[in-house]
């Protein structure tokens, strides 16, 4: 019988950034269309707009790890898929479903028209319900993958190699995309949104499953080279920012001067930015637990904690607060932006404390979305 894995507490605290990422990005979206580009704040709205997107892969990154770090060790037969799919049914698919119907009336101020069924049933199949739900259907797909995944990783040679086998799949597709399906005009609309496809981010998580086959034996051939350790750190973190930094410029030069990078070169910076992202964060996770009792870690863990209620919840916040008028003032427009973005985080975050007080068993239950 396969021995039960540890607990991973840093885990929580990457989801909590990830998931103030994601607010991050929605707080900050109108704001680009609100702003000329000429003013002087556009520039800080793009980068906090931009950089954010580091959520996506890094919930993805989550995802991968954990899902991995607890099932590559469990026999592959038929109790252990049944009960990976009813988790997932019930943690992931059935809060999607419930969340995208009540997405799909509040789009339609609750007076849905006559053929709603029709268009609600299209947009649930994919990921279309309201504009973060791609994600969800993003996930969703990498669920009804992971177990073919497991039944390659029983292959040593796939085990030792997937970090790379995913990063060539993801470019593969890439490539295919671009010379290929993007020119085919009959086929599905989903199949030409890349981002709503789990091969657009598969390299991400296939380094994210190598990472969690070998967790414990990287800590402890890091923690037997203290010095290399911290060259690895920083080399890491430097590179997220370099390239944070660049993808940000590439993003700034197409929507101020309508300079847009060639694909190719956008491609592979998103890549490395999205890469080093997910694996900075994790890193970052790891030093802030050396003291877990200090108050952002305790704080930033409890958003983890609660980060797939306010995944679900902080659009319906945006929603109602965006009918609140934007001031013409500059700093009262930056004032009214700001309380956007913790309007949003504070009564999603909120309400998820509530229910988790209350509901502990629920709560417990739709977590397993984000990694379990």
């Amino acid at each position: 019988m396969a021995q039960a894995r540890r607990y991973i507490p840093e885990i929580n605290l990457m989801r909590a950034m990830a998931i103030l990422a994601v607010v991050m990005i929605h707080s900050t979206s109108n704001a680009l269309v609100q702003l000329q580009t000429s003013s002087s704040f556009y520039g800080v709205y793009v980068f906090l707009h931009e950089f954010a997107v580091f959520a996506v892969p890094a919930f993805i990154f989550i995802s991968g790890f954990v899902l991995t770090y607890n099932y590559v060790g469990k026999p592959l037969n038929g109790g252990t898929i049944a009960t990976f799919y009813r988790k997932r049914i019930w943690g992931a698919v059935l809060p999607y479903a419930i969340f995208s119907l009540l997405y799909f009336f509040l789009k339609a101020d609750f007076a849905p028209p006559p053929d709603s069924a029709t268009k609600f049933l299209g947009q649930l199949l994919t990921g279309q319900a309201y504009g973060h739900l791609y994600f969800m259907f993003v996930i969703i797909q990498y669920y009804i993958l992971f177990p073919v995944l497991l039944l390659a990783l029983r292959s040593g040679w796939v085990r030792r190699h997937i970090w790379w086998i995913g990063i060539v799949l993801q470019f593969a597709y890439f490539y295919l995309n671009r010379e290929y399906i993007v020119h085919q005009t009959g086929w599905p609309n989903v199949l030409h949104r890349t981002g709503s496809l789990f091969i657009s981010y598969f390299g991400v998580f296939a380094v994210a499953m190598w990472v969690a086959i070998h967790y414990e034996r990287i800590l402890s051939w890091f923690a037997a080279r203290p010095a290399v350790r911290r060259l690895s750190v920083l080399l890491a973190y430097a590179l997220w920012m370099l390239s944070g930094a660049y993808y940000v410029y590439l993003r700034y030069q197409g929507l101020v001067n309508k300079d847009w990078a060639d694909g190719q070169v956008f491609a592979y910076t998103q890549f490395v930015f999205n890469l080093m992202s997910a694996i900075s964060l994790f890193l970052l996770s790891n030093v802030l637990m050396r003291r877990p009792k200090a108050v952002w870690t305790r704080m930033l863990g409890n958003i983890g904690v609660c980060s797939f209620g306010i995944y679900l919840i902080h659009p319906a916040v945006l929603y109602y607060y965006r009918d609140l008028p934007v001031p013409g003032n500059g700093m009262l427009f930056h004032v009214y932006y700001a309380c956007e973005f913790l309007a949003a985080l504070l009564v999603a975050w909120g309400d998820r404390l509530g229910d988790s007080a209350q509901f502990p068993m629920g709560m417990d239950a739709v977590r397993h979305l984000l990694g379990s």
